[in-house]
């Protein structure tokens, strides 16, 4: 390995957490489309589509077809939950 492998590992950016609900997300980004979701479900907009709420407040952002398929509400509980499980977790262990 050259002295050069540690330096570019540094420099690759981590992978927000919410973009693993999408197969692309456009020209948006992960912060943008989470401040969105949140703003939806403060809107009382639970039960719309998720396909169809992401075509209107994120053009160009495709949800994984299992999460197209559900309600915004489901959006932002398969986002949500496993972030509150992680931080469970860490609190069990301290």
């Amino acid at each position: 390995m050259s002295s050069k492998t540690p330096a570019l590992r540094n420099n690759i950016a981590t992978k927000h957490p919410f973009e693993s609900c999408f197969v692309d997300l456009g020209n948006h980004s992960a912060d943008k489309a989470l401040i969105a979701l949140t703003d939806a479900i403060h809107a009382a907009q639970r039960d719309m589509n998720a396909y169809e709420w992401i075509t209107q407040a994120l053009p160009g952002a495709t949800l994984k077809p299992a999460l197209a398929m559900g309600t915004v509400g489901e959006l932002y509980r398969s986002y949500t939950r496993p972030a509150e499980f992680g931080r469970l977790k860490k609190v069990w262990r301290a």
